[in-house]
This record gives structure tokens, sequence and C-alpha cells, in this order.
């Protein structure tokens, strides 16, 4: 099953009231499981780099089936250097830091949430989860 607009708009829309609970001005970017950006939104006072860098985040999820945070501590060991959490492959960046996490259903991944600008990056994480439906990922290679 293909990622619609629509399943990507709820998922934004659950981010953002996760972002308002926890009192947190972010940006959500949905991407499809070949990265392709199906969704964007950014919170009024979000820094102006918060939609890439989610976007970056949606992308690693979705490439690697698995989440940023699984990604952050097995390639980089938990380091907190920010330029050392950032890769790019042709056109498509990608940010190995908290935030992303796949959108998965009937068991595949068909796309994935990043999501940037809650400081600590472990709040990312948890709206980037709330927004995702908080998924059971399916196993990976």
């Amino acid at each position: 099953m293909a990622l619609t607009l629509e399943k990507a708009l709820a998922c934004i829309q659950a981010g953002v009231g996760t972002a308002r609970e926890l009192n947190f001005k972010v940006a959500l970017a949905v991407v499809d499981e070949a990265g392709h950006l199906v969704a964007c939104h950014r919170m009024d006072e979000a820094l102006w780099v918060t939609p890439e860098v989610a976007r970056a985040k949606a992308n690693a999820a979705a490439a690697f089936r698995t989440t940023t945070l699984d990604l952050e501590e097995r390639f980089n060991k938990g380091r907190q250097i920010f330029a050392g959490n950032v890769a790019a492959l042709a056109d498509y960046q990608f940010v190995f830091g908290r935030g992303g996490v796949p959108l998965v259903e009937d068991g595949r991944v068909i796309g994935a949430v990043g999501v940037s600008g809650a400081v600590p990056a472990d709040n990312d994480h948890l709206i980037a989860d709330a927004a995702a439906g908080h998924p059971v990922l399916p196993q990976s290679h």
C-alpha cells in the first residue's frame, strides 16, 4: 500500500498535537518509502531550518527502515556532534539523529516521519513516534 497525502496529513496533525502538548515549535516532514516528500509543516515560530532537518531525518528512517534513534546508536555510538550525524547520497540528505520514525502499514514500511526543533532531540523522537502512530517495525536486514 502506498503512502497517501491523507495519511501524511494525519501524521502531521498527530505530531503537531504532541508538539503542542510538550510546548515545542517544530517542523514535521513525511516522505514515502523512496524518500520523496509527501507533506511538510513548520509550526509558527519554529526555526527556518527545521523543515530541512526534519526531511533528512525522515529520509534516513525510510531508507534504513528503522528509527533514527536506532541509527544514531548504531552508526554514531551516541555522539552528540551534529556534523557527524549528517550524510548525503546523490540528492538525498540524511540526518542520523533522533526524530525520524518509519510509517508501517501491514508490516511494511511505506514511508517515514521526521521531526526537528524540540531540543533535546529525545523530544523530536517522541513527537515523530506519536506522529507515526507508535509503529511496530518489521524485522530489518
